[in-house]
């Protein structure tokens, strides 16, 4: 689940991080919408890569890194984009909702399998 997180953030940020090259950034609102998008664009890396070499052998380490991390990211992204109406309700929470599912996942395969450091 926190690989499909990534995927899904990988996806849209580098999508909008080429249409921000091509358009070009003309001001401080673009170059900081560019800015925002290559974030997502790295967060969602660290996620897969967290995903498939830490929390695929429950490490501990792994599960607090895209627990918190990402959960950080997420309930910012819900304060200061989605409930003001910046983005769509149904494409804004489409994260957070991943993101929800990944860690009740992970908390429970945490919990019945043996842990790694």
């Amino acid at each position: 689940m926190f690989v499909l997180w990534g995927l899904l953030h990988m996806g849209l940020g580098v999508s909008m991080v080429i249409d921000g090259f091509a358009g070009g950034t003309a001001g401080e609102l673009e170059a900081e919408s560019l800015m925002f998008f290559i974030c997502a664009t790295v967060l969602g890396a660290q996620a897969v890569a967290v995903a498939l070499a830490m929390n695929r052998i429950n490490s501990r380490l792994g599960y607090w890194l895209n627990i918190t991390v990402l959960g950080v990211v997420d309930v910012a992204f819900l304060f200061v984009l989605v409930i003001p109406g910046h983005v769509d309700l149904i494409g804004g929470t489409s994260g957070p909702v991943i993101w929800l599912a990944a860690s009740v996942c992970a908390t429970v395969a945490l919990r019945r399998e043996p842990v790694s450091a």
